[in-house]
């Protein structure tokens, strides 16, 4: 018997669901509609279609959520917490769903939901004291036998692992110190970890990739620059950082026995404490604590001035960066995930060396291994790095000379800003996530996720099969840059070096949504290498710059013309970009001959293939008359979409087959660690 397609079980649903007339919806026809689909899907075959079958599950986890988050039966039903709970196995940040979850009683009668999140915190986050709360809030909630007996397996099994760990950071301690009189491990628990109070007192870790044909373009490897860093968005594990080890754990179990005595405890079941909820509020998980003032609000307020005032300083300079850090009173040595090494970095991770082979390095106390190389430029270069105790965790690693913190920080509060709200827009997921920083002597190591390719390869995979990229896919990417933008620079951050080569490929669908909302909670690109931000929240409100960039080509048109600029010079960039992916081409902006006015254009022909409506978006991007009128960004995103479901409709097969190719590429590229065999000698 043939298996019925996506699209016909979809169909049949919608049609039970039509006539459904039973009281429970979620158990009777949502959950069979899934476990259905999930058969038909292809086998994972080793993450190969991990993420095109989470294109089709994830969304219609989210429309049960969203149809019975707020039915009072459906909330204490198992079936609706079990479909729930897929969503963060498909998320980018899976903590937040758990946050949500807990926020409105989803699942908190069932083991499931506790145990995912505490081993999640625990994994992840590498936070055994939010692991531990976890479990302690469980017992609020969970009663049913069979239930409890699951968290406390789960419980127990926690506490031998955090044994292991715990004998194994004294060890480590012991041997970088030799104190008069050593201290047995059962002595020195008993003298550190006698109050709960201080072990809370320690904040837990949050989160939380030219000329069309023949002629190829090519990537390019600034001289003035950092090169490009390439980061994963579904590698959340953060790098260990020390937490206060002062816990005492409860030997209470669920089931009223006792539980694994891994340390001596004075906190009992019953006690007054507030753990979980002073750590992982939904607050606290959907908007961290910046470093400077901000409002409630995204903030809108910045060019509300009567007049514009320009800073002739270097807004680059990071001399001049460290003097206006220094007078706003921001200390960045003491942010999170960032530490000082007052010596040199170990010589095995030079550029000239590394990348040859893999090499094991302890860098911070932590042990890591090094691959290949990914990218290198004038200031730096970098490289896969993996934890040697979990080779499954895979960051790109960025080595700079001279020392710099500074693309560190701007990430850090750019991450701090964001209003998190669950399957809405979030830049979080758009931005490089930075586990940690270690400065050197003579050179800077931060840790990030890695990410495949990068636009321009995109651009570089059609022209080198000398087609064009459909219009769906210049609508898609564009729509993505659009909502970037307009979500950053309310945040006050401007990146100053928008390129092609600068935006990851996260996602690049074969199936384009022909209803509202379609680019949804899926990020598609990632934008990279922030070394040249400008932080506004350091300026006053109008503050403007002068300062034009080395390359010429990228230089905004004000900087061409000596006029003041603010965020021009990112929509700049970002025009450049979806110049590459319309005309396969880099951009060329001269004055528009036919109007002889000084209006600005790009050199590009318009041809037949070329969509109206990209005339009139290069137009008014490239002629922004001053700082205070700006192009709606989310206006044109809105746009730019009605036309993509429109084009939806008439999207070739054979264009989603071929473009299909470069996705499965994604994957490949991801999973390449080992470096390449050294070029024969001759």
């Amino acid at each position: 018997m043939t298996k019925l397609t996506i699209a016909e079980l979809q169909h049949e649903f919608d049609k039970r669901l039509k006539r459904y007339t039973g009281s429970n919806e979620v158990s009777d026809l949502w959950l069979p509609f899934l476990v259905t689909i999930q058969d038909t899907l292809p086998e994972d075959n080793n993450g190969e279609n991990t993420l095109a079958n989470n294109q089709i599950l994830y969304p219609i986890c989210i429309k049960c959520l969203e149809k019975f988050e707020n039915d009072s039966e459906q909330i204490n039903n198992k079936d609706f917490a079990e479909i729930c709970l897929l969503i963060p196995e498909m998320s980018v940040d899976k903590g937040l769903w758990y946050g949500l979850f807990y926020k409105k009683h989803i699942g908190l009668k069932y083991a499931h939901l506790w145990i995912d999140w505490a081993e999640y915190t625990e994994e992840n986050e590498l936070n055994w004291a939010g692991a531990w709360g976890i479990y302690e809030e469980a017992k609020k909630f969970v009663s049913d036998p069979d239930e409890c007996a699951e968290i406390d397996k789960a419980y127990r099994a926690f506490a031998i692992r955090f044994q292991e760990w715990d004998q194994q950071e004294y060890r480590k301690e012991q041997l970088k110190k030799q104190p008069k009189n050593r201290t047995t491990v059962t002595k020195r628990r008993t003298q550190t970890r006698s109050s709960f109070d201080l072990m809370m007192a320690a904040e837990p870790k949050t989160k939380r990739s030219p000329v069309r044909a023949p002629i190829k373009v090519q990537t390019s490897i600034d001289t003035d620059d950092d090169p490009d860093c390439q980061l994963l968005p579904e590698c959340r594990e953060a790098v260990r950082f020390e937490y206060s080890r002062m816990l005492d754990m409860s030997n209470t179990s669920l089931m009223g026995g006792e539980r694994i005595s891994c340390l001596p405890s004075n906190i009992r079941r019953g006690s007054t404490i507030s753990p979980l909820m002073n750590i992982f509020t939904i607050d606290q998980v959907l908007r961290r604590q910046s470093c400077v003032p901000i409002n409630d609000t995204l903030d809108e307020n910045f060019l509300n001035v009567s007049c514009i005032v320009v800073d002739e300083r270097d807004p680059f300079d990071d001399h001049i960066r460290r003097q206006i850090l220094e007078k706003r009173g921001i200390n960045y040595a003491i942010m999170e995930n960032y530490s000082i090494e007052k010596i040199n970095l170990p010589s095995i991770l030079a550029k000239n060396k590394i990348g040859t082979k893999i090499e094991k390095v302890q860098l911070g106390g932590t042990m890591y291994e090094f691959g290949k190389k990914l990218g290198e430029g004038a200031y730096g270069y970098v490289i896969t790095a993996r934890l040697e105790s979990n080779p499954k965790v895979t960051y790109a690693c960025k080595i700079q000379h001279p020392p710099t913190v500074w693309e560190f920080y701007i990430l850090t509060e750019l991450s701090r800003r964001t209003i998190r709200k669950a399957g809405q827009f979030d830049l979080n997921q758009r931005i490089p996530t930075v586990y940690r920083l270690i400065e050197y002597n003579d050179y800077s190591v931060m840790f990030m996720q890695r990410a495949p390719q990068t636009l321009l390869d995109f651009a570089n995979y059609h022209i080198s099969r000398d087609r064009y990229v459909p219009l769906c896919y210049q609508l898609y990417y564009s729509i993505e840059m659009l909502r970037i933008f307009d979500y950053m620079h309310r945040l006050r951050i401007i990146h100053c070096d928008v390129k092609p080569d600068n935006f990851m490929v996260l996602h690049c669908p074969t199936i384009f949504s022909t209803k509202k909302e379609s680019c949804g909670p899926i990020p598609s690109l990632m934008l990279i290498d922030f070394n040249r931000s400008i932080d506004l929240k350091l300026f006053d409100n109008g503050t403007a710059f002068v300062t034009c960039v080395p390359k010429k080509e990228l230089a905004c048109v004000e900087m061409l013309h000596n006029r003041p600029w603010i965020f021009q010079h990112d929509l700049f960039g970002m025009v450049y970009s979806i110049h590459v992916l319309v005309f396969l081409s880099y951009m060329t902006v001269c004055e528009d001959e036919q109007r002889q006015d000084g209006t600005m254009t790009t050199k590009a022909k318009f041809s037949k293939r070329t969509h109206d409506i990209w005339k009139e978006f290069f137009y008014e991007f490239l002629n922004i008359p001053d700082c205070q009128h700006l192009p709606d960004l989310n206006a044109w995103a809105d746009r730019l979409e009605l036309l993509l479901f429109e084009e939806a409709k008439r999207l070739k097969l054979k264009d989603i087959d071929y473009t299909n190719m470069f996705r499965m590429k994604l994957d490949t590229h991801l999973n390449q660690f080992q470096p390449p065999p050294p070029a024969p000698t001759n």
